[in-house]
């Protein structure tokens, strides 16, 4: 649990770095529009809307490239959007502008600490806090960088973040930081207390009260974590990680029905932020299942921003619940395919499945068979699943060797564990029209001896031993064809077919047995079903005579 709420906060504590550079910064900044404009840039990276915040700071830049301030913004930005490379380039450039800029020494220095060179992070954070031992604002900063880092550090971080603290213990952001640092260590009852120091050091800080809500949330007290939510929203009803906390908690508690207006709130407040509208579309498809509206708005994304390849899944899933399977299957190549242009994306077994479920309702059952086993290369535990998923797909083809395909991969099956009562009764189908009726006789009697009253599993008995027995030599299907119609007599309509052919076998047997009363009885029965059964009735009238 506090794994969990850890990343969720770490996820949104990328940038928050900013606090602090503000303050440190508008010492330097003149009061004029450029001012306004970085704390307009800072609102947007506070919103996550990462393309507004990017522009804006970049156009700063452009009009102020003396200013290092800017572009470790611009690496802010990068990092956020995990853009490292790019964030690095920023960030250097930065120092060349100015070799003072110790914000943007300590963003090479996160950098290093999130692939794990800690030793070149030390250097550049030790170099960046020289000469600054009473740099609150700075120290904070370096604690940050350790606390938020891929690879945390907390006991330096705490170390840090208490040195600040007490520099300036008016500033609420180093309560709150040290809250998280607890959040971290699984100390949450410390947490709140730093959580609520904050707020008392700072009522108007919204940022506060959602960490507080992580932390309700997290012991399921879901009231609590809203009511801590509308704090944060009313404080700052633009605010919009507090909507993104309040929809994903929306979520956790399955109150699905206040999702999606908070949730579009959130994409609005993110503005051209185009990670926000993947997440409605996310949403839409993989816990509303509104997959007409997924489908929408996703189509609309990647009009405009094809390089964004998860929306490929959402619509590959979206059109397979709606059974639009060649959608399905081609936008499912359209993932696979852009995928295939970086390493660093990340398939799920689902992707796999959604394809070869498409492929094999379009009859392409080697691209079906292919995908299903590609699910097995990293979920080797789901083989048992997976070889059921096969079986029943092969079964439910079109190909010319369903059966024989599908009793290969119920055999692997079989192999592995008992077979459930569904596979036993398909298991038995395969054998049975595959001629292989003693075996399938076995698979149906295993599954009647486990549920004794399903009729079809006594109509298989029957099939098998009539074709054991073609000439009806010792007429073994009599007693299973009778306990078919003891069970199935209870819907006649909806048991009509299987029932004549039923009563036609009874009435063959008591004929033979020169039993010709019960002979007419079953043929008689057959006339109550169909009265235009002209078998039946050629029989009866033959019997009438004798």
């Amino acid at each position: 649990m506090k794994r969990t709420i850890f990343a969720h906060l770490n996820k949104n504590q990328n940038h928050m770095f900013k606090n602090y550079n503000l303050i440190f910064f508008l010492l330097v900044l003149v009061q004029t529009l450029q001012g306004q404009t970085l704390q307009e840039g800072l609102k947007q990276l506070e919103n996550e809307n990462y393309t507004a915040a990017l522009n804006t700071f970049t156009s700063l830049n452009a009009t102020n490239p003396k200013n290092p301030i800017f572009a470790y913004y611009i690496g802010e930005v990068h990092y956020a959007l995990e853009n490292y490379e790019a964030a690095r380039t920023s960030y250097s450039i930065g120092l060349n502008v100015s070799s003072n800029c110790d914000e943007c020494r300590v963003g090479l220095a996160k950098l290093d600490l999130d692939n794990g060179k800690f030793l070149e992070a030390k250097k550049n954070f030790d170099s960046a806090l020289k000469g600054n031992s009473k740099n609150h604002a700075l120290i904070a900063l370096v604690g940050d960088a350790y606390l938020y880092s891929k690879k945390p550090n907390v006991d330096e971080a705490l170390a840090l973040l208490t040195k600040a603290r007490d520099l300036d213990p008016k500033v609420a952001k180093y309560w709150a930081h040290l809250g998280d640092a607890q959040v971290l260590k699984g100390d949450f009852g410390s947490a709140m207390t730093a959580y609520e120091t904050a707020v008392e050091k700072n009522k108007n800080e919204p940022e506060t009260y959602v960490k507080m809500a992580k932390i309700w949330s997290s012991s399921k007290k879901y009231d609590l974590a809203t009511e801590k939510l509308e704090s944060a929203i009313a404080i700052a009803p633009d605010y919009a990680l507090a909507y993104k906390d309040l929809y994903e908690l929306y979520i956790k508690s399955k109150n699905y029905t206040k999702v999606i207006p908070v949730l579009q709130k959130y994409v609005a407040l993110a503005g051209s932020d185009i990670s926000a509208k993947v997440r409605l579309v996310k949403f839409l498809c993989f816990q509303a299942k509104d997959y007409e509206r997924a489908i929408e708005e996703g189509k609309q994304i990647i009009a405009s921003n094809p390089d964004q390849y998860t929306i490929y899944r959402w619509l590959a899933w979206s059109y397979g619940e709606l059974n639009k399977y060649q959608e399905s299957f081609d936008q499912s190549n359209l993932l696979f395919s852009e995928i295939a242009k970086d390493t660093t994306r990340k398939t799920f077994s689902s992707d796999y499945e959604y394809l070869a479920k498409a492929a094999a309702k379009l009859g392409k059952m080697d691209i079906a068979e292919k995908n299903y086993t590609k699910i097995l290369e990293t979920e080797p535990s789901r083989s048992s699943e997976i070889y059921g998923m096969l079986a029943k797909t092969f079964y439910d083809s079109k190909d010319s060797n369903k059966y024989e395909k599908a009793l290969e991969w119920y055999t692997k099956k079989q192999n592995l564990q008992a077979l459930n009562n569904t596979d036993q009764y398909y298991l038995g189908l395969c054998l049975y029209y595959l001629g292989y009726y003693s075996r399938a006789d076995s698979s149906f009697a295993k599954v009647v001896e486990l549920t004794p009253n399903y009729a079809q599993g006594w109509l298989m008995r029957a099939r098998c031993n009539n074709s054991l027995d073609p000439d009806n030599v010792q007429f073994l299907s009599k007693p299973f064809y009778e306990k078919y119609i003891e069970i199935a007599s209870i819907d006649k309509e909806k048991n009509k077919k299987n029932l004549i052919e039923s009563y036609n076998y009874l009435a063959y047997y008591y004929i033979q047995q020169n039993d010709l009363v019960q002979g007419k009885s079953f043929y008689e029965k057959i006339i109550e079903l169909d009265a235009t059964n002209e078998d039946a009735l050629d029989k009866l009238k033959i019997l009438n005579q004798k």
